[in-house]
């Protein structure tokens, strides 16, 4: 059986670089650690993509070790449909926790960020009682949910 050693990054493909870049750096305080543009053979055999030509980046929230890769290939892909439901199979979003949900809802609302719903305090199952979070969209309609744990 596979043994899985740590979570290395998790990978978004975006149709614009600098404005998601921004977003994610600028709106969400990630920390950016390194940028590449890659066109090799080599890359070209792994991602199965004859001609393949991208930029990207790998950014981090600060005190953390999961990151975050943000790829803009140069042979765009339009998605199947503008914007997946949080029920659609697959990938679907990724959470972050946050001290005060209340507050970063609001700071991020002050930004022009539209929410799915106001945030959601859990009452049941009693396992996960006082868990509250809310789902909103990156610039190109990733779903981001932001926690706050109990305490």
């Amino acid at each position: 059986m596979l043994k899985v050693k740590k979570f290395r990054h998790i990978g978004l493909v975006v149709k614009d670089y600098s404005k998601m870049m921004k977003f994610y750096s600028e709106v969400l305080g990630f920390e950016i650690i390194r940028e590449f543009e890659i066109e090799n053979e080599d890359f070209r055999k792994g991602v199965g993509i004859s001609n393949a030509k991208a930029k990207g980046a790998h950014l981090i929230v600060p005190g953390n070790n999961v990151e975050i890769e943000i790829s803009e290939y140069e042979q765009k892909i339009e998605r199947c449909s503008e914007l997946s439901l949080s029920n659609y199979p697959g990938y679907r979003h990724i959470a972050f926790i946050v001290e005060n949900l209340e507050e970063a809802y609001n700071d991020l609302r002050k930004l022009g960020i539209e929410f799915i719903s106001e945030p959601i305090c859990v009452k049941e199952p009693k396992n996960v009682a006082g868990f509250q979070f809310v789902y909103f969209r990156d610039p190109e309609g990733n779903i981001i949910e932001i926690n706050q744990l109990p305490e």
